[in-house]
């Protein structure tokens, strides 16, 4: 079992770390948890060899959210963590924001192909937006229509970016979050993916640019929605807005890579992290 305490998470020099770093102090112990919490049930799908057994530990998720909302009550430390904070403090008070994300995960279990890209995005919307959604709230956002549409679209940009750094790492692991139509329209089989060689396939570079393309320009859309917010949410959100900004420089850094994203991990350095998140904390980027 994890502790919201568990050391090295978020891993120093890691993204999460630097924009954690931005968390006001009354905020931090709601969004640690929030964070821990979100970074242990994404990874099932994924850490999981029967997707049976990734099931059964989604669905004792969602029996536990149900007794913490319900009862008050649950076994896991992160919850019961989340529990003792004063109701105040926690700024989710929907528990959907919980249980929807843990469907969505439940439906990635069984889908490391995605038809289409309609089917892929609503995915993303129910996962990673629900989850930026909740960071927000954690962080003193106003629960609006305008503050959930604004970090759906953002935590659509960053599960885009994420996906597209990961993209050969995670299809040589057999997960290609590329729908099959937007393969198809650049001439790329799935495993010219999953096992790549040292010719790209001839659609490489339009597909390179397309994945690129798309994760920025959701990464913006985000940006601009929160910056429409009103002045306190958008402060609120400054740890995601660095998120963002280091999602955005990351995926500039893949495109210009070309083909290494299929054969090894590329990385920002901790320096240009921390630049960037400086420059959110002094409110240069908002």
């Amino acid at each position: 079992m994890s502790h919201p305490d568990a050391p090295l998470f978020p891993r120093p020099g890691s993204s999460l770390a630097y924009a954690h770093a931005l968390v006001p102090a009354t905020r931090r112990p709601a969004s640690s948890i929030w964070m821990s919490w979100w970074h242990e049930v994404s990874a099932v799908p994924y850490t999981v060899s029967d997707p049976a057994v990734g099931e059964t530990k989604l669905r004792w998720w969602l029996q536990q959210i149900h007794n913490a909302a319900h009862h008050g009550q649950a076994e896991h430390p992160l919850l019961k963590a989340w529990l003792a904070l004063p109701e105040g403090d926690r700024g989710i008070r929907d528990w959907t924001v919980w249980t929807g994300q843990v469907e969505a995960l439940l439906q990635l279990l069984q889908q490391t192909r995605w038809l289409d890209r309609p089917t892929l995005l609503r995915h993303v919307d129910a996962s990673t937006g629900l989850a930026c959604t909740g960071a927000a709230l954690v962080l003193g956002a106003s629960d609006t229509a305008a503050t959930r549409d604004a970090t759906r679209r953002l935590g659509r940009g960053l599960r885009l970016a994420h996906q597209f750094a990961r993209l050969g790492q995670d299809a040589r692991a057999g997960w290609v979050h590329v729908p099959i139509d937007t393969l198809q329209a650049h001439g790329v089989r799935a495993h010219e993916l999953t096992r790549p060689t040292d010719t790209p396939p001839a659609g490489w570079p339009g597909l390179l640019n397309a994945l690129h393309d798309e994760a920025v320009q959701a990464l913006e859309e985000g940006r601009a929605a929160i910056q429409a917010l009103p002045t306190t949410d958008r402060k609120a959100c400054r740890p995601l807005v660095a998120l963002a900004l280091m999602s955005q420089a990351l995926a500039h850094e893949v495109r210009d890579h070309g083909t290494r994203v299929l054969h090894e991990r590329i990385v920002l350095t901790p320096l240009r992290k921390s630049w960037i998140a400086q420059r959110v904390r002094w409110g240069w980027l908002d």
